[in-house]
């Protein structure tokens, strides 16, 4: 999923580029992320903030959350992380500078424990939001649909 170019950013925005679900412990996206018999999957968020941004601590929240395409439904109660702009978040500069880029992965538990659960042959679809105090910054994306075995 990595990118070899970021997308360019004003300093003080930010935005969320690339979620994926992949295999557990790979960054390759994959439509059936828990196959052949995985009990869980990964999910890859990447981002990019401006120069004056990146590195600020400035708080904001990101919520990662789940929908059932096939039941019309949320398979699971959706992630809300409280974070920050800087290193602990995740926030480095991209290459030389001057915006930062973050990837963080998600590791995600198969409701059900996995292949032949409730959820399997189920088509999904991963919404993550990123939305900063005040809400100066909101950047909303989403994966592509995903098939659980």
């Amino acid at each position: 999923m990595k990118r070899t170019e970021q997308p360019p950013v004003n300093a003080n925005d930010a935005t969320l580029t690339g979620l994926a679900t992949a295999q557990t412990g790979s960054r390759v996206a994959d439509n059936t992320p828990n196959a052949p018999a995985n009990p869980g999957f990964d999910l890859v968020m990447e981002a990019v903030a401006g120069s004056a941004l990146g590195s600020s601590g400035a708080p904001y929240t990101l919520t990662i959350s789940a929908i059932d395409l096939t039941a019309v439904s949320q398979p699971w109660p959706p992630q809300t992380l409280h974070q920050a702009f800087d290193a602990a978040s995740g926030w480095q500069l991209s290459g030389t500078g001057p915006d930062y880029q973050c990837t963080q992965t998600f590791p995600i538990a198969v409701p059900g424990g996995g292949p032949g659960g409730p959820l399997a042959g189920h088509t999904l679809r991963c919404v993550a939001s990123l939305v900063s105090r005040g809400a100066q910054i909101a950047s909303i994306i989403h994966s592509n649909p995903f098939v659980l075995v």
